[in-house]
Formats: C-alpha cells, sequence, structure tokens
C-alpha cells in the first residue's frame, strides 16, 4: 500500500539518522484526541509494532481520483515541512474513512442510512442528550467536565459501537495510520517551499473562513 505524509523538519532529520520513524507523543494533545487516539490504538493493538511507539504516523491513502489532496492556495502548513511517500504493507496500516473520522472527532453516531439517522436523533431527543454534550465526552480540553448518568453513557455506547463503520475502503478519501516508517519504505522525499499553496489538506479554511463539513457531506450522500 502506498501513503504519502507530511513531516516536520525534525522529524525527517530524525529519520535520516536512526534509519526509522514513529510519532513523537510530545507533540500529541492529550486533552483533545486521548479518547479518539486511544480507539485508534485499540485496533492497531494487532498490528506489528517493531518500536513500541505510543501513538501512529498518519498518511493519505487515496483522495478522489488522486492519493493525497490536490494543492490549493493558501499559506503553508506549519510542520508539513517534508512530504514523505512510502509503502507498508496492507496488513501494516489501519485504513479509516476521512469523512466518518470526523464523526469519531465530535463524537457522533456513525449511521447507515437515512432511517438509521433518523432513528438515532430520536433516541437523543427521547434521552434529553444534546450532541453539545456528546462532544464533551471526548474533548477534554473543551469540556471539563460531563455527564455521567446512565441514559447519557448509553446513548455513548451506541455511538462509541458505530465508530467500527469508519475502518472501511468504501470511500473516495481515505486515510491510514502505522507504527512506523522505515528507510526501506520510503519512495521518495519532498521537502516542502512555502510556494503559496496548501499541501496535504482537506481542513484549510475556505473563501467563506469556514472549514468544510464533512459529516454534513456524509448525511447529504447517506440514501
Amino acid at each position: 500500500m502506498r501513503l504519502v505524509t507530511y513531516q516536520s523538519k525534525l522529524a525527517y532529520e530524525y529519520l535520516m539518522e536512526h534509519g526509522y520513524l514513529i510519532c513523537d507523543d510530545k507533540f500529541i494533545d492529550k486533552e483533545k484526541s486521548s479518547v479518539i487516539y486511544n480507539w485508534v490504538r485499540d485496533n492497531m493493538k494487532d498490528i506489528d509494532n517493531p518500536y513500541d511507539a505510543k501513538y501512529p504516523l498518519w498518511g493519505w491513502v487515496k483522495c478522489y481520483e488522486d492519493i493525497e489532496p490536490k494543492p490549493v492556495l493558501g499559506n503553508k502548513i506549519e510542520g508539513f515541512d517534508v512530504k514523505i511517500v512510502f509503502e507498508k504493507k496492507d496488513e501494516d496500516v489501519l485504513v479509516t474513512d476521512f469523512r466518518r473520522y470526523s464523526f469519531l472527532l465530535n463524537n457522533m453516531y456513525i449511521p447507515n442510512n437515512i432511517e438509521d439517522k433518523e432513528a438515532f436523533d430520536k433516541m437523543l431527543i427521547d434521552s434529553g442528550v444534546t450532541r453539545e454534550e456528546l462532544k464533551a465526552y471526548v474533548r477534554k480540553d473543551k469540556y471539563p467536565t460531563c455527564r455521567s448518568d446512565e441514559k447519557y453513557l448509553e446513548v455513548v455506547k451506541k455511538v462509541h459501537d458505530s465508530f467500527g463503520r469508519c475502518i472501511t475502503f468504501d470511500s473516495d478519501v481515505l486515510q491510514g495510520c502505522t507504527w512506523c516508517i522505515n528507510k526501506e519504505d520510503i519512495v521518495s522525499i519532498e521537502i516542502m517551499d512555502d510556494d503559496g499553496y496548501i499541501h496535504g489538506s482537506l481542513n484549510y479554511i475556505r473563501e467563506d473562513n469556514k472549514r468544510h463539513n464533512w459529516i454534513e457531506e456524509f448525511y447529504h450522500n447517506l440514501k
């Protein structure tokens, strides 16, 4: 499987010096990401982790008709200093749908179809749980506390039971997680200059000063 990742100069230098690269967990915002990263790690527990990395590296697997997003006009993303194209065995990569992953980040239920979405929306109303209260469960950086009553936890469990639908090849935008990149995995390396374009991202701020709403796009495509 071929992937594309963007890394910092420090990561690139480490890779060149040591012959491998893993995620340095000091750069992980654990208050913001710990719950979802734990879900990712749990689903990678059977993937070979030769350097005992605590967190995975991310890369693009597919983006529409290409492997990564097309460049768009804008300022270079901080830390996207080096583009690395590399290959891993299929069994060494956890592949997830980019759109569905937005549901994980917001602790929202991933429906199978329109009827399933409507049924869950009704469940929220009946249980008196709001979407904002659900988000509080995963975003400890924004919400210092969250509900812990039985009704709330029942809804949270249903949400988390749906997260497995994120692990799929059934999408035209796919991302992949792997524990490490070895020097021998590398296909090419490109040092990224600030050329007036945004490379490697779909979450940039657009002309309307908003980011794309991947959750609404997913809902729109439901049948």
